[in-house]
């Protein structure tokens, strides 16, 4: 098509070059225009006192190859989990449990992006043990969802005495004691050592409330029937007399009512 037009357009004007020529003595001369199938494009300038051709040739321009496509994540699995947790690269392996938990809990939330708490059911039993079985392994039992269910019972199911003491809530500076959420990611502690809060990892985005994170909990793979039966018989020994220290006890502080459920982890 550029071979086309360019041709047109020469012709339209060949007359009008041939017609302007200074007329000095000089050898008349014209324009001719030539294709081939490689699409090259030459104009041969012929004159009457000679048989020299003189040549200019331009090439159709190569196309330029599109720039190489941007690297797509890895495909969230058990095995890369293994090897993030492995070599310490908690921070990863916090973004793979996440999208492993999409990917599990079927094509709506994976079409979505993100686990509505109704859908944790559909995980399997197998696949949410086996995520928390490796974050078990590769922190010396000091990470994952077993963990972090045991604290929320012992803080009696309060989301936020749970977050202050797996350290989603740090005490801000000041003459009260107040706690504030921890900025994600930067304010999240990414390595193991002796300062890491107990269940700090991994997170859960609570966002959208606190649902989520319970249904985890109570989901049925973590249904402990001998450790409940441990924990209602050391109450049992215990409860006697404690109805009034119970009752303290249940009631939260005043600094951790004035909290709203806005967690952006």
């Amino acid at each position: 098509m550029a071979n086309a037009s360019l041709q047109s357009f020469l012709l339209q004007h060949n007359h009008s070059f041939l017609n302007n020529t200074v007329h000095d003595g000089s050898p008349t001369a014209a324009l001719r225009l030539t294709t081939n199938a490689s699409t090259s494009i030459s104009f041969k300038l012929f004159t009457s006192s000679s048989s020299s051709v003189t040549t200019a040739s331009t090439a159709a321009p190569t196309p330029v190859a599109s720039a190489a496509a941007t690297t797509s994540p890895p495909t969230p699995s058990l095995e890369l989990l293994g090897q993030q947790l492995a070599e310490g690269d908690y921070r990863q392996a916090d973004e793979t449990t996440r999208a492993l938990l999409i990917y599990l809990a079927g094509e709506p939330a994976r079409r979505r992006g993100y686990v509505f708490f109704s859908e944790v059911q559909f995980i399997s039993v197998e696949d949410l043990r086996a995520i928390d079985t490796l974050w078990m392994e590769h922190s010396n039992g000091k990470f994952g969802y077993s963990v972090q269910r045991r604290i929320w019972e012992k803080s009696v199911r309060d989301y936020t005495r749970l977050f202050i003491k797996i350290g989603w809530m740090k005490k801000l500076d000041s003459e009260v004691e107040q706690f504030n959420y921890r900025a994600f990611p930067d304010e999240f502690i990414w390595e193991l050592n002796d300062d890491t809060p107990e269940g700090h990892l991994p997170l859960t985005n609570a966002l959208r409330g606190t649902r989520l994170m319970e249904n985890i909990f109570t989901h049925p793979a973590f249904d402990c029937p001998e450790e409940e039966a441990a924990e209602e018989n050391n109450d049992t020994g215990s409860n006697a007399g404690q109805n009034k220290d119970d009752s303290k006890v249940r009631v939260r502080p005043k600094i951790m009512t004035d909290f709203k459920p806005d967690y952006s982890f």
